[in-house]
């Protein structure tokens, strides 16, 4: 017998009263209640953070954002990634919100255990039809990297001794080696 899947519109997700201790996100409709992440996933996700928002403060190319913010990707659809870089001055226009209405131009996701190749390849085409230019898929167990620019193949697949780098941030670079410490 499968599970009873629970659908919302956005409004209803958007207003909705989640337990405080759970992470949801809205799939095209549906409920989806989030995994807690393991220390290895939160490591590399601490690790990276701290190089964006490094790099952000020190540049004043835009924002970081982490997985306590969803985003509104289409009219059925908020998704939480874990890091994910708006790019500008748009302060003002976040300030007040619950729900951010901005694409993000990056997005970065550590991989979970629970994850299935699936549900991967739909959020990379939910990201990418709302706008995002590129998506980073963190493997901690194999300690790789896919950059997808588009929904099709990645490109590249950073590994060992490569250094973390994107055209829409330049001048940042982090190290794999440092990330997967």
């Amino acid at each position: 017998m499968s599970a009873t899947k629970t659908v919302l519109t956005a409004q209803e997700f958007d207003n909705y009263p989640f337990e405080e201790d759970k992470r949801y996100e809205l799939d095209e409709g549906e409920l989806i209640e989030m995994t807690r992440p393991t220390y290895k996933h939160n490591r590399v996700l601490k690790n990276l953070i701290f190089a964006l928002e490094s790099y952000c403060r020190s540049t004043h190319v835009g924002e970081l954002l982490i997985s306590e913010n969803l985003f509104a990707l289409s009219y059925n659809t908020r998704r939480a990634p874990d890091a994910a870089i708006i790019l500008g001055d748009r302060h003002e226009e976040l300030k007040n919100a619950k729900v951010i209405p901005i694409i993000p131009e990056i997005v970065a996701e550590v991989l979970s255990p629970t994850e299935t190749p699936r549900t991967i390849h739909r959020k990379l085409k939910q990201y990418f039809a709302a706008g995002v230019k590129e998506v980073w898929l963190i493997d901690h167990d194999v300690r790789e990297i896919e950059i997808w620019k588009g929904p099709s193949l990645p490109d590249p697949v950073l590994a060992g001794p490569e250094v973390l780098t994107s055209a829409l941030l330049p001048g940042f670079a982090l190290p794999l080696e440092e990330l997967f410490a």
